[in-house]
């Protein structure tokens, strides 16, 4: 029963694949009208061996190639995308190497979206390349097949490419759906790690053992912040001794197919304290936020309104003594809630083109308030955005809120009393559909978990 549901579920995958591919052929085919190249090559990336070393640093593909293929770990690889064709070529490295395992495979089905070629060495691709006008614009961190300079990484290209990607198809839908039902599992894991007293790096390791996946395998590195480390925004360095544990933030997700689920919670090891309290009345607020998306939509007003549930929060629990509207003249949320409330999520973890105002890449103005802004342009269908606000107590902003005009705005033994608990962070992963309706592929995940 369990093989058949397999099998079933790959056919699904290679069907939205080749749907996958189809779609991007025409979203490519404009680009090269648009730019005038008559072909773009997008190469996965090179093996980047260790300084002074035999020994490889782990590989992952650049994500302009992910998003067309799920070949995260082979390097050397090429995607053709020639205008007027009817398949993008796929050029995989293949040579003979008894040190390591074999390269990595399409998964079955797939191949019948793409032409596959093998070669063995890097003549055998560059003989491929267009001799037509207009010529190769090859996308890749190195420079592997010795194009001309200007047709390397050239800018139009990639804005055009960042632009059209905000869309995602039925396919990435799906890729980062069940990467959100394997993180979901694995938050679970990391919970009941760290209520059973584990240290931060036992707690990440019950994670990756949950969703059966490598450290390098992570869309991005593992942030579990115990105790006040939760206050630290992006703390990998985890510690391994155990603490005496009061509170738990994990921000970690899964990669599948190239595509990357996001997702933070935020736990309390005592169910009656008052940070447990707040994280409740957090999630409640986050949802809101949740649920204010959708078609047309302003990024900027949603940042200004979770600023505004933020305050909402901090006058419940008397940690700052003015009002929400004062709090929202002064910018005091700032001190507590210190970045954008979320992101486009992709094959690039924080998806690009977001700041854009056409494909052309040209530059939509970040409000003056909230510079660097990564979601400005208005929502529109087959999006996938994190919703991620945070409420955190920073020593060092915290410090500098002390030393301003404003700091007889804030009770500063309710902070004393909230400083050893880091801070909280909620995210979940929502779907913008064309028919008006939000996904929330995190909060489904965790449906029937014993955590949410």
């Amino acid at each position: 029963m369990q093989n058949n549901k397999k099998t079933h579920q790959l056919n699904s995958s290679a069907a939205l694949y080749v749907q996958h591919v189809t779609e991007k052929l025409a979203r490519f085919q404009a680009i090269l009208d648009a730019t005038g190249f008559s072909e773009i090559v997008i190469g996965s990336g090179d093996t980047l061996m260790q300084f002074q070393d035999d020994m490889a640093y782990p590989f992952k593909a650049n994500p302009y190639f992910k998003e067309w293929v799920p070949l995260n770990k082979r390097a050397g690889s090429f995607l053709q995308i020639a205008a007027g064709s009817s398949k993008p070529t796929l050029f995989l490295l293949c040579v003979e190497d008894i040190w390591h395992t074999a390269p990595q495979s399409l998964p079955a089905g797939f191949e019948d979206a793409l032409n596959i070629v093998e070669y063995s060495t890097i003549a055998e691709v560059q003989q491929q390349l267009s001799s037509r006008h207009g010529g190769t614009a090859f996308i890749n961190s190195t420079n592997s097949l010795s194009v001309a300079a200007e047709s390397w990484n050239p800018e139009a290209v990639i804005n055009q490419i960042d632009f059209q990607r905000l869309a995602k198809t039925p396919y990435e839908q799906d890729s980062v759906r069940e990467a959100s039902h394997l993180a979901a599992r694995a938050h679970v894991a990391a919970y009941d790690a760290f209520m059973a007293g584990c240290s931060e790096l036992e707690i990440a390791a019950a994670y990756l053992r949950a969703c059966d996946q490598s450290e390098n395998e992570m869309p991005y590195g593992i942030i579990a912040g115990v105790n006040e480390h939760a206050a630290v925004l992006h703390h990998h360095d985890l510690f391994k001794q155990r603490q005496t544990p009061r509170s738990f933030l994990l921000d970690a997700g899964v990669d599948v197919r190239g595509y990357a689920s996001d997702i933070t919670r935020t736990y309390a090891y005592d169910p009656a304290s008052e940070f447990a309290a707040m994280i409740e009345l957090l999630d409640s607020k986050q949802l809101e936020l949740c649920a204010a998306g959708g078609i047309g939509k302003s990024p900027v007003d949603l940042q200004i309104l979770s600023h505004r549930k933020i305050a909402e929060v901090l006058v419940e629990f008397g940690v700052i003594t003015t009002s929400v509207d004062s709090a929202m003249d002064i910018d005091l949320t700032a001190t507590f809630y210190p970045h954008g409330l979320g992101h486009h999520l992709g094959c690039n973890v924080h998806d690009k083109g977001s700041r854009f105002a056409n494909a052309k890449g040209d530059p939509l103005p970040a409000p003056e308030k909230y510079p660097k802004l990564r979601n400005l342009a208005p929502m529109v269908a087959n999006q996938i955005h994190t919703v991620e606000p945070g409420l955190y107590f920073i020593p060092s902003l915290l410090n500098k809120l002390r030393n301003s005009e404003f700091a007889d705005t804030v009770n500063w033994s309710r902070i004393n009393e909230f400083l050893p608990y880091g801070g909280i962070r909620i995210e979940d992963n929502i779907i913008v559909h064309a028919d008006g309706s939000l996904e929330n592929l995190t909060r489904d995940a965790f449906k029937g978990l014993s955590k949410q």
